[in-house]
């Protein structure tokens, strides 16, 4: 019988959960171990999950058998220990960022697997569980909010916590731009996929009737970078980066820029070479959600680029995100880890790890 541990997160201001209490109670009706490590920011309590009859440990992953599953979301803490379990979280190591070499290297040294969440994958190469709706879903709303402190003042913005549930988050919204919603000129990068949907869905509820939705047709027949962004206030990237593009916005593009006050980069690969916004060098936080793009100095324009954007709508994420990757967790903690969608991750794993 498998072991699934879901460990708690790490990452500041992370509050999301792969596994609900009821998802855990599923698993353990299937015969399959489940423990839950203690956590005061998960958005289910220790006692919900109690309630379910869940085990709660404060025994650290790293000390449960080498067997165990260990289940997470974002990233580890940096170290250079070895890693001799088998995990299955968001590794972000795959597509050449700066942590992959450190991150493989504690893998490759103690024998351990990353069943990376980006890459779990079914028989149309479509991700089988993925936080994409919600991360356009917020990332649109905070580049709203930006765009409303931003045009009132200059200050940072401020830090930014968790919301009850997307009404309180719409009201924020709207309460914050009053008037300049019926003025307001947003675009949509990528409209039509998971992260589009969510943040076009967002502009709606909120009221934002100047829009202006582009996907792949538009996109491949815009000379780059794209000069109608600068007709935009606020510019939601949510294309998912795959190979090497060309920039959508540059230095040049900025320079003639008088209009243009945010990007919100729901995408965030701020640390890829392949980065189709090269206009910022780090992804930013809840504590400091927006920095001064390069190159704006007489028009600043400032850039969202939150790695977990869901977080900030944590119960309504953990719940859509956690009910997709239930079923493949069944199979897995069953001792079927041939099924496609695993071997895939597998596969992709060892490909990437041969290369570092």
């Amino acid at each position: 019988m498998k072991t699934i541990y879901l460990r708690s997160e790490t990452k500041k201001g992370e509050c999301r959960s792969p596994l609900t209490p009821q998802g855990a109670k599923v698993l353990m009706d299937a015969d399959i171990s489940v423990l839950v490590e203690t956590s005061t920011t998960r958005t289910f309590s220790d006692q919900d999950y109690r309630d379910l009859g869940v085990e709660i440990t404060t025994i650290p992953w790293q000390e449960m058998p080498t067997d165990t599953l260990i289940l997470g979301l974002k990233e580890l803490p940096v170290s250079d220990a070895p890693i001799f379990h088998d995990h299955i979280y968001f590794a972000h190591a795959f597509k050449g960022q700066d942590e992959a070499t450190q991150i493989l290297a504690r893998f490759n040294n103690g024998g351990g697997r990353i069943f990376d969440i980006e890459f779990l994958t079914d028989a149309d190469n479509r991700r089988v569980a993925a936080f994409g709706y919600w991360a356009g879903f917020v990332g649109a709303g905070l580049g709203l909010l930006g765009f409303g402190h931003y045009q009132q003042q200059q200050v940072a913005f401020p830090t930014i916590t968790p919301f009850a549930n997307k009404e309180s988050f719409i009201a924020t919204i709207q309460s914050q731009l009053g008037e300049n919603i019926n003025d307001l000129n947003v675009m949509v990068m990528g409209a039509l996929g998971r992260c589009g949907t969510g943040a076009t869905d967002l502009l709606k509820a909120v009221g934002i009737n100047k829009l202006t939705l582009w996907d792949k047709q538009e996109y491949d027949t815009s000379p780059k970078p794209i000069t109608a962004i600068l007709s935009q206030d606020v510019f939601i990237n949510t294309v998912y980066l795959k190979g090497d593009i060309p920039p959508m916005i540059d230095q040049s593009l900025l320079a003639g820029n008088n209009k243009l006050r945010i990007i919100s980069d729901v995408s965030c690969d701020p640390n890829s070479a392949n980065n189709p916004l090269p206009v910022y060098d780090a992804i930013t936080n809840m504590t400091q959600p927006f920095v001064q793009a390069k190159y704006s100095e007489h028009y600043p324009v400032y850039v969202q680029a939150i790695d977990h954007l869901p977080t900030l709508l944590p119960k309504e994420s953990s719940e859509e995100f956690a009910d997709a990757l239930l079923p493949h967790l069944l199979q897995l903690g069953s001792e079927n880890t041939c099924s496609d969608v695993w071997q895939n991750a597998v596969d992709i794993f060892d490909r990437v790890r041969c290369d570092h």
